[in-house]
């Protein structure tokens, strides 16, 4: 006997799929970024800027030809600009202060000083030379090799002399008529009133830094950067990308080790119900590599994207802890049971190694990636897992990042490499 109820060809026009109306839960395929970057407006943050100052050379020269290759598509809002020129300068004081090439400089200058004053009395001027030679080469060579933040870029003149700031020079050429207008007084004081509203109901962005009460905007930057995206995609009709290495949840969906998945939900609906247009989160890892894959006049080494990753997981660490092997195990615990066992393998074996290496393509045989695929994002899960379990309590703050990516030179990564601690802890432990 057939049960009651609507004829399915009578009403079947008239229902809705699983993910019509929450489309944001979908993972953003990489043609939809593609299809933003191309034909879209993207949008920085003012730490995808500064970053440009932390770049060594030629991560940054790669990253500004990136942009130039958009620069149509480029958009300021008019927040990201007071924050830009608001820490420009404590970010190319802290570059200055953190530069290790000048210690090694130093040091260099007070070996030679010391050879020749011990050669005085001990061998000929030629011997004294030929060794001063020799220890000026090998301290040229590790000078050659380090590629420090800022490398390339007159930072101390910048301080005193914007004409000096390199960066500066470029920025206003891409962002020439590109940047928003800032909101009037009074319409800023209503939305930083909302802003501090939405915040008490979590609503997404700007609610983690709900506690910056003491700038001038009460901690609502992020909120209004969000509302001047929403003004201008839905003035320019355009599906929009907002680039940052920010990962926070007031922006992300995180999944368990808190590795970013997607834009969180509200923010997409609301941006299609209040401009009509698409809303994407991209990392600038990812802006790189699109940039790169659909503009071939645009070099980019895979160095430079790593740069970008790595920047997001430890550009504000000042002293790195060494590992020791129960809080490794912590942190391979808590990939397993998330859902990272490639992650899990790749860091067992690089540990196993006696240099803490594994190569590209033995990372590529543990995970069955196909040879095509990049690995942009690859140590992001480690990092979130790591952050994660240091906000529980489970492991201490400033530990060095437990996987990075290696070159020998610019371009692809050779491979990944674990900390040393790592490597002395898993000797000690098969011993």
């Amino acid at each position: 006997m057939k049960l009651p109820g609507p004829d399915p060809a009578a009403t079947l026009g008239s229902l809705a799929g699983l993910y019509d109306g929450y489309e944001a839960y979908r993972r953003t395929e990489p043609e939809e970024l593609d299809q933003v970057v191309q034909f879209g407006i993207v949008a920085l943050d003012t730490n995808v800027l500064l970053d440009l100052y932390r770049y060594a050379k030629r991560s940054r020269e790669e990253s500004i030809k990136a942009l130039e290759a958009i620069a149509p598509r480029l958009f300021m809002p008019a927040q990201v600009q007071e924050e830009f020129w608001r820490n420009r300068d404590q970010v190319i004081r802290e570059i200055v202060r953190r530069n290790p090439l000048a210690g090694v400089r130093d040091a260099k200058r007070s070996a030679l000083a010391a050879l020749s004053d011990w050669g005085r009395n001990t061998m000929s001027d030629d011997d004294v030379d030929a060794l001063k030679k020799e220890m000026e080469a090998t301290f040229n060579q590790v000078l050659a090799k380090m590629q420090p933040s800022g490398q390339g870029l007159h930072l101390r003149a910048a301080l005193s002399d914007v004409k000096a700031d390199a960066v500066l020079g470029h920025l206003e050429v891409l962002f020439g008529g590109r940047v928003g207008r800032p909101f009037d007084k009074d319409r800023l004081v209503e939305l930083v009133a909302e802003g501090r509203a939405r915040f008490a109901r979590r609503i997404p962005p700007g609610y983690m830094d709900a506690d910056k009460a003491d700038q001038s905007e009460e901690g609502t930057g992020d909120f209004l950067i969000w509302e001047q995206l929403i003004a201008q995609a839905k003035e320019a009709r355009k599906d929009i990308v907002f680039v940052t290495r920010d990962l926070k949840e007031d922006w992300w969906r995180l999944d368990a080790v808190n590795s970013p998945i997607g834009p969180r939900v509200e923010l997409v609906n609301e941006m299609r119900d209040r401009a009509g247009v698409r809303f994407l989160l991209a990392a600038p890892g990812d802006l790189w590599d699109v940039v790169s894959e659909k503009f071939k006049d645009v070099p980019m080494s895979q160095s430079t994207v790593n740069d970008a990753e790595q920047l997001s997981e430890d550009a504000d660490v000042d002293v790195l802890l060494p590992w020791s092997p129960g809080m490794w195990e912590v942190l391979l615990a808590r990939l397993e049971e998330s859902g990272y066992p490639v992650r899990v393998a790749v860091l067992r074996e690089a540990a196993g190694d006696p240099d803490g290496f594994i190569p590209r393509q033995r990372v590529y045989e543990l995970g069955e990636y196909d040879s095509g695929r990049l690995l942009v994002g690859f140590t992001r899960p480690i990092a979130g897992a790591t952050r994660d379990l240091i906000a529980s309590g489970d492991l201490p703050a400033g530990l060095e990042p437990a996987l990075r990516a290696q070159y020998l030179k610019p371009g692809k990564a050779e491979g990944f490499v674990v900390p040393r601690s790592v490597v002395a802890a898993t000797a000690h432990e098969v011993s």
